[in-house]
Formats: C-alpha cells, sequence, structure tokens
C-alpha cells in the first residue's frame, strides 16, 4: 500500500497537479470575477483642497469642483467642465465651518441640473451660498442666512452634518437638508431645510443630541417624505431655553416634512445614539432602529421595531459588541455590522438573525452603494489600516481588495464616485494631497482562467516530463560510465591476480617452508589471504575511501617486504586536515605503488617507498615517490608486466570525473639527482572538489 501510495505520488501527471496548484495559488489575484485598476493618480498642490466629482448638467458625466480657501481666506471653489476644461471661481464671504471644506449637490428644483450647497461662517452667523453655473448659461449665486452660533471659550465653532462621500441617502435628490451641531455651547443642533419655492430656510426644534439625517423615507403614505434623525448623546449641559430635554439621554427623533417631530422624542436614558432605517411589517410603514449604547451596564445596545406613530412594537437585545451600521437590504431583511467580531447579521422585520456572515476582515466602516452602475449594490469595507478597501457583491461574493496611497494615520479627506457615462462610473479618493481614480468592474480574464489554468498544467506537464526524460539521459549515461569503469576494474583485479604474481607468491610460500621459516610463512599466509580477500571484495565499487585504499595498499607493500626480503623500507604521511574518509577512484594509490615496487625498488638495495596526502587550496594531492632505478633504466623490470596498470587508471580517472563532477589531474615525474642521474620516480594524483 505504501509502495503504491508513493508510485501514484511520484507519477509525473501528479507532480505536474500539485506544483500547477501551487502556482495558481502563489499567483495575484488577476483571475477574479471582478477587479479594480487604478486609471489615474496625481498629487494635489494643495493638502488643503477638497476634491469632489458631480454630474452637475445631467449629462451622465462629472464635473469636478475643488473646494479650497482663497487668498483672501474666504470659502471658494473651482468648477471644471467634465472634459477638464477649467470654467470658472466662485467665492463667497466668510470661511468654511471648523476646518471642514464641505460642498454638496442637489437639484432642489427639480429641471435637471443641480445646484453646488456651500455652508460659510461669518463670526457667529452661518449662510447657505447657493451657486447656479449652469443655469440659462449664466452663474447665479445665492447667499442666505441660516442660523447664529452660541459662543463657548470666546469662540464661535460648529460642525456641518451633510450627506457626503459614500453616503448617499435616496430620497435627498430634491432635498436640501443639513444639521448644524454644536459641542459645548450646545447651540445650534438643528436639522435645517431649504424651501426653494419661498428661498427661506426652515429650521427644527432644538434636538438635543447633535444630529445627522439617517435617512428619507415617506412613512404615513402622503405626498411628502419624513427626515430619520441619526444622533449621539454627548453629555453636555444645555441652556433649558434651548431644550428641556438632557443630552446624557439619546433620543430616537423622527421629523417630518417641515421639520416638526412626527412623534415625541424616545428617550433611551443612556449614553448612546440611534441608526435607524425603514422596514414593512404586513404592508405597513415601520421603522427599524439600532440604539449603539455606550453604557451597557446601564442600558445594553439593543433593535427596536417602531410604528410610524412613534410605537415601540418590539425590541431585541444585542448582546455587548460594537456596533457600527445599520442597512437596508431589502423591504423585509436589513443589515447589522458588528466590528468588534467582523460580523454581519442579517435580521428579518421580526427581529430575528435568520443569517451571519463573518468578513474576516478588519473593518472600521463599510457601505453599501452601487459602484460600477450595473443597478445593483456592492459592499464598500474600508479597513482599519485607513489605505485598505474590500469590495464584495451584493450577496458578499467575490471580494476584491486594493490600496489607495496617502497618509494611513488620517481619514481620507474626499471620497466618491465619479460618472464617466450613463454605464460606467469610477471611484476616487483623496489622501494627503495625492488624488487617485480606480475602476471596478468585471476581469474579462474570468472567463478564460480554467484555460489558463490548464496551460500551466500542461506547460507544468511539459517541463515535469522534459525533467524526467533528462534524468532518464543522465541515468543512462551514469550506468554506462559505471559499467565501463567497472569493466575497467575488472582488468584491474586481472592485473592484480595475473599467474606471475600468485605463482610468485607461492613459490615464496614454499622457500619460507623448505628453509622451516613457518612463522614467515604464516605471517606471508595471512597477509596474501587478507590482500585476495580485499581484492574479490567490493569489486563492483568503483569508489572507496581513502583510508581503505591505504589499509589495501600498505598490505599489499608488506607482502613484497617479505617477498624481496626487505629489500625496501615504505613511509606513510598523511596531513591532519586530509579527512581518511574522504572518496577517491578505487586503487588510485595501490597501482601507483605497484609499478614503483615492480619497476624501480626490486632492483636496487636501500629502496625507500614514501606515500603522502595532504591538502593544498582545497585540492587533495596524494603522492607516490621510490628512489628506484627511474624509467629509463636498462634494468627496470618489463617482464612481468602487462603494461595496461597505468593505462587503465587513466581511463579510470576519466570516467571517475565524468560520473562525480570532479576534476582529476595526474602526472609521473622522473627524479633526478644533483649529477641530473636518474633516482626515482614521482607519482601524483590532484583531486580537485
Amino acid at each position: 500500500m505504501k509502495q503504491r501510495l508513493i508510485s501514484i505520488l511520484l507519477n509525473p501527471f501528479v507532480i505536474a497537479l500539485c506544483v500547477s496548484i501551487t502556482i495558481i495559488a502563489c499567483l495575484p489575484n488577476s483571475f477574479s470575477k471582478y477587479k479594480v485598476e487604478l486609471i489615474k493618480k496625481e498629487q494635489s498642490n494643495s493638502t488643503e483642497s477638497i476634491i469632489y466629482f458631480n454630474d452637475l448638467d445631467g449629462d451622465h458625466k462629472s464635473e469636478k469642483i475643488v473646494a479650497q480657501t482663497n487668498t483672501l481666506g474666504h470659502a471658494s471653489f473651482l468648477l471644471y467642465k467634465s472634459n477638464g476644461d477649467f470654467l470658472d471661481q466662485f467665492n463667497v464671504l466668510g470661511k468654511f465651518p471648523y476646518l471642514h471644506k464641505y460642498l454638496w449637490f442637489v437639484d432642489a428644483d427639480a429641471n435637471g441640473i443641480k445646484e453646488i450647497y456651500m455652508i460659510s461662517q461669518v463670526r457667529d452667523s452661518v449662510f447657505l451660498n447657493i451657486t447656479k453655473p449652469f443655469e440659462n448659461k449664466e452663474t447665479i449665486t445665492t447667499r442666505i442666512f441660516v442660523d447664529t452660533i452660541s459662543k463657548f471659550n470666546n469662540a464661535y465653532d460648529f460642525r456641518l452634518s451633510i450627506c457626503r462621500n459614500f453616503s448617499i441617502i435616496e430620497g435627498l435628490a430634491n432635498e436640501v437638508v443639513f444639521n448644524l451641531n454644536t459641542g459645548f455651547s450646545a447651540n445650534p443642533r438643528h436639522t435645517y431645510k431649504y424651501d426653494y419655492v419661498n428661498h427661506r430656510i426652515i429650521k427644527s426644534a432644538h434636538l438635543t443630541n447633535p444630529a445627522f439625517i439617517s435617512g428619507v423615507f415617506n412613512l404615513d403614505d402622503d405626498a411628502d417624505n419624513e427626515f430619520i434623525i441619526g444622533n449621539h448623546a454627548s453629555a453636555n449641559a444645555i441652556d433649558s431655553s434651548y431644550s428641556k430635554r438632557s443630552d446624557s439621554s439619546s433620543w430616537l427623533t423622527v421629523l417630518d416634512h417641515d421639520l416638526n417631530f412626527l412623534f415625541p422624542p424616545i428617550e433611551f436614558k443612556a449614553l448612546g445614539g440611534f441608526r435607524i432605517t425603514k422596514a414593512k411589517k404586513e404592508n405597513q410603514n415601520t421603522l427599524i432602529a439600532l440604539f449603539k449604547s455606550r453604557q451597557h451596564q446601564i442600558l445594553p445596545s439593543k433593535l427596536l421595531r417602531i410604528s410610524s406613530k412613534g410605537i415601540i412594537e418590539k425590541e431585541f437585545v444585542l448582546p455587548k459588541g460594537t456596533y457600527n451600521s445599520l442597512f437596508p437590504f431589502n423591504e423585509k431583511l436589513f443589515t447589522l455590522y458588528e466590528r468588534e467580531h467582523n460580523q454581519l447579521l442579517f435580521f428579518n422585520d421580526d427581529l430575528k438573525v435568520i443569517k451571519t456572515i463573518s468578513l474576516n476582515l478588519n473593518i472600521r466602516l463599510l457601505h453599501y452603494i452601487d459602484i460600477d452602475a450595473d443597478g445593483k449594490k456592492e459592499w464598500l469595507a474600508f479597513h482599519l489600516d485607513k489605505q485598505t478597501i474590500t469590495i464584495y457583491r451584493h450577496n458578499f461574493k467575490h471580494p476584491v481588495s486594493f490600496k489607495y496611497s496617502g497618509n494611513s494615520k488620517g481619514d481620507c479627506q474626499s471620497c466618491g464616485i465619479k460618472q464617466i457615462n450613463a454605464s460606467e462610473n469610477q471611484l476616487y479618493f483623496q489622501n494627503a494631497g495625492v488624488n487617485q481614480l480606480f475602476l471596478y468592474g468585471y476581469n474579462t480574464l474570468y472567463a478564460f482562467q480554467y484555460l489558463i489554468y490548464f496551460g500551466i498544467y500542461l506547460g507544468v506537464l511539459g517541463l515535469v516530463l522534459l525533467v524526467l526524460k533528462g534524468q532518464d539521459i543522465r541515468e543512462a549515461r551514469k550506468r554506462a560510465i559505471e559499467k565501463e569503469i567497472s569493466e575497467l576494474q575488472i582488468k584491474t583485479i586481472k592485473n592484480q591476480v595475473d599467474p606471475h604474481f600468485v605463482f610468485n607468491a607461492i613459490n615464496t610460500i614454499s622457500e619460507m617452508t623448505l628453509m622451516d621459516n613457518k612463522l614467515e610463512a604464516d605471517t606471508y599466509i595471512s597477509q596474501f589471504s587478507k590482500f585476495m580477500r580485499k581484492t574479490l571484495q567490493h569489486s563492483d565499487k568503483i569508489a572507496t575511501t581513502l583510508k581503505e585504499e591505504l589499509a589495501y595498499t600498505e598490505n599489499f607493500i608488506k607482502l613484497q617486504q617479505i617477498r624481496f626480503s626487505n629489500r625496501f623500507d615504505y613511509t606513510i604521511a598523511i596531513d591532519k586536515n586530509v579527512k581518511l574518509d574522504t572518496k577517491i577512484p578505487k586503487h588510485a594509490l595501490f597501482t601507483y605503488v605497484e609499478n614503483a615496487i615492480k619497476h624501480g625498488l626490486v632492483l636496487r638495495e636501500n629502496g625507500m617507498l614514501n606515500i603522502n596526502a595532504n591538502y593544498k587550496n582545497d585540492v587533495l594531492i596524494l603522492s607516490v615517490e621510490d628512489n628506484g632505478v627511474g624509467l629509463r633504466h636498462k634494468n627496470s623490470n618489463k617482464t612481468n608486466s602487462t603494461g595496461n596498470g597505468l593505462l587503465i587508471m587513466e581511463q579510470i580517472f576519466d570516467l571517475y570525473s565524468k560520473l562525480n563532477k570532479k576534476e582529476i589531474k595526474h602526472q609521473l615525474i622522473e627524479l633526478v639527482d644533483d649529477l641530473g642521474n636518474p633516482s626515482g620516480v614521482k607519482f601524483e594524483i590532484k583531486i580537485l572538489n
């Protein structure tokens, strides 16, 4: 079973499949169904100006509007046509409120051309500035007083709350509605509406909590919309002349079309805030409200279903968590985002959880808008790093993530949708003076992904088969070389055990026996049998260790010393840096020692044989040196030589180098004395790693 499994895993088709899967997993997300492409990136001349894109003239192409402070310190904006041509600069009296250069765009008179709305401040007075840049080919600017700001610490500070960036509220296309909020001075805290027909500002009662428009719905099925107020309690002390309600409580508030309370604000006695949306229950309009408590021990966060009369019909206490956003999914379902656990909870109109989706992302902000102009909304998730965004389809499938440049320490200065034409939008982001445009849409590579994956598999399979073929060729060459070396070594063995050597050994034993040298005869027989055993043992090996080669060679030397009555002596010197387990060609030393004894040392008295091994510059140097009669001596012993030993070793060296990728150099040096007479022979072998 194990062998079968290994066989399957080593199958080239399985290997190619595994490698292909790994490659595909490491590929960038090029085959996702949807993609985000960076269209344009530019550095702004000023990090203080804010860029907006909006289709003002109804041609389905967005104009570019740049809010800025002019050289006189007054609020101003630049207007560019959809083709990029500069149109004009518009200046108003007063400054932007609290460093927020907010503009918004509404077709209040429903003539198909939007006006540009801007709030400005002159000391304690707030003004609404209305610019009609395309009205009858002339620019019309109107300035209307809104309200007076109460002083706190000798300053008139307030915040403007409007629907901007991706916070698009359906129902405000023809409504000019906004909120002014103050902090410690607690006044104003009102919702304001511009009455376009009568050119006047309508003001709500004091809302107690800092507030904003959360939604616009027709709750009572009359001709007019109601305004749903989102807010948060800030625990500021409020002068009773402004409001008798406490800012330490959270107040659920809905305003009618004239900014009167649709029903008395509902008090929740804890610091928190509301996010409210519309739902239908048995064909009746109702409100679904998220109370986000900041004092869970006093009053927990909860969901509520409230009738259009302000009656709480049902409530659901939420587990402790960070509930960030509430979205209408359809008339029967709505979605609640819980940031602490990165979960989306889907509720029905009975406030029952019917589905939970874990996003596995650190998200700080979530929007639900139609990004690609296909009539279906997408989920736009801003990550906690303030530079990464993930877009999901409406059903939370096919996510695609991208990064926009800028300062990760601050929120995006401006972002939204730029309309290119009736069927194409772009996303724009402005952060730390870097302006970027992205295109989100269908990825044409998605349809070909499996074909591309199959192509990757075929390519990898071809490469694997090519590698295996090359490996087979190398193995065949290796086997051929090993076979050739084995054949050469058999010749070497034949050289070693040729009849002359065996007969000489038998004669030596016979002479020792006749002379009654039993001890020497026994020693010789023991050495001879050991030599023959080592000769025949491992005869199929083409390499041996230096230690084994030295032992084998020394055994042969001792046999020859006995045979030739110690006519020569020998030394073996191994440098301390030489490792005895180093692999060398078999018989590399023996062959040269045999030649030194046979053709040099036996022809003279007091012969000396020196065997050395040392390392020099990462090269193993082996040498066999004798003080015999030399190569050209007329009495050099040729009678019993086959003449093949050195030739065979040359061939073995050559094949061994090819097989083990090690270069082997060898040379034979004739030694001479001071008078130029032959004094021996030196064989030197160099094995390069």
